[in-house]
């Protein structure tokens, strides 16, 4: 699962460079610590510059470009694996507001990949909402670190 949570992360806030993710500082946290945490890479190949966090790998870029291009077919059932990479996605990509998880420029793909586990999907206000929103968050809240942190900001700027 900890693979497929920074995977879920990169595919939602992909940096330019390297395999990262671009965004507001707690995104780029969320990321050095899971990949530090599954022992990815050590902290000294980690780089954090402005808006991005990023290491490089050709092996693990490939990986993760081969497990991106087939996450329709991976992440189709309701399981631990699925859970951490949605939770990576949410964590990217979400936040809760008035006790509703909400997320903001997610592709149509991932959109499908939450609605095929079981999730309808509505749009209000440029945020996609994930109905039923309780079933969601515990869905994902073993693997989410912000939602275990209380940490649930936006971090579309």
């Amino acid at each position: 699962p900890e693979l497929a949570y920074i995977i879920g992360l990169w595919v939602a806030r992909k940096s330019r460079v390297g395999i990262g993710v671009h965004g507001l500082p707690h995104v780029q946290e969320y990321f050095v610590k899971a990949v530090m945490h599954s022992g990815l890479m050590p902290s000294s190949k980690i780089l954090v510059s402005g808006k991005k966090a990023y290491f490089y790998h050709s092996g693990y870029k490939k990986f993760f470009t081969e497990i991106e291009k087939e996450m329709d077919n991976r992440f189709r059932s309701r399981n631990a694996l699925s859970a951490a990479f949605v939770a990576g996605v949410f964590d990217a990509a979400g936040m809760v507001a008035n006790g509703a998880p909400r997320m903001k420029n997610v592709s149509l793909g991932l959109q499908l990949i939450i609605e095929r586990l079981g999730f309808r999907i509505a749009t209000r206000e440029n945020y996609y909402y994930p109905i039923p929103p309780r079933e969601f968050t515990d869905f994902i809240l073993p693997y989410s670190q912000a939602l275990r942190s209380g940490n649930e900001r936006d971090p579309c700027p």
